[in-house]
């Protein structure tokens, strides 16, 4: 009587705390949301961007980073004004290029080849960032949707997206002004001020994500010994 009893709680109550399980597990949020969603809609958004601007150029009617037909290069330095003759910080630009008024900004109709070149090098570490912080999160994410959020691959990605992010901080703000002052000099005889600020949000964030990483990887290891126990 015992036993039939014991069979008849085991397949019925297991079934029925199995189904409870389920409902419970179907009413879990997914944690990788909004996130996932909005990289891959920006993901799409930089495919669609880069082959229309791709198309566009071709045609004579866009331009990629200062190449094409109708590429209008300008270079600026804000919290600025300049006399075009005279005063205190005297400008003087070459011909064909035209002075803004909003703080200082110079820009040329039609460039020449050094000034693609070096407008094509201050604006591309841009291009390169918002690319690269794109690609590592997408492939992080479908890790994490395939093998679930604590895992070494996870670590690994979030550890190589700090990184990125914490050298980006110093590089890419050198390498623009750098470039900006050899595109200035092809414009304006006057040499241009120098601005350099690290990005602190972007060093912020990478310092963030390399502890956060140090935390996914010892929840990993806990994973494992806890998969290993059972």
């Amino acid at each position: 009587m015992a036993s039939f009893l014991d069979t008849i709680d085991f397949r019925y109550g297991g079934t029925v705390m199995e189904g409870v399980a389920k409902q419970k597990a179907a009413k879990v949020r997914n944690p990788l949301e909004p996130l996932a969603t909005f990289n891959w809609m920006v993901l799409c958004l930089l495919v669609i961007g880069f082959a229309g601007g791709v198309i566009l150029t071709l045609f004579g009617s866009g331009s990629i980073l200062g190449w094409g037909h109708s590429a209008y290069i300008c270079v600026s330095t804000q919290g600025m004004s300049a006399n075009t003759a005279g005063g205190p910080f005297d400008l003087h630009p070459h011909s064909g290029v035209g002075v803004g008024s909003t703080g200082l900004r110079l820009c040329a109709d039609k460039p020449s080849a050094g000034q693609r070149w070096w407008y094509t090098l201050e604006n591309l570490p841009g291009t390169v960032t918002a690319i690269v912080v794109v690609l590592i999160t997408f492939l992080a994410l479908r890790l994490a949707q395939r093998h679930g959020l604590y895992t070494p691959g996870i670590a690994s990605r979030l550890r190589l997206l700090g990184w990125f992010l914490v050298a980006d901080s110093v590089l890419r703000p050198t390498i623009e002004v750098y470039a900006s002052h050899k595109l200035w000099a092809t414009m304006a005889d006057a040499s241009m001020p120098t601005q350099w600020d690290p990005v602190w949000p972007f060093l912020f964030a990478g310092l963030a994500l390399l502890s956060l990483a140090r935390i996914m990887r010892v929840g990993s290891a806990m994973r494992e010994d806890l998969e290993g126990v059972v």
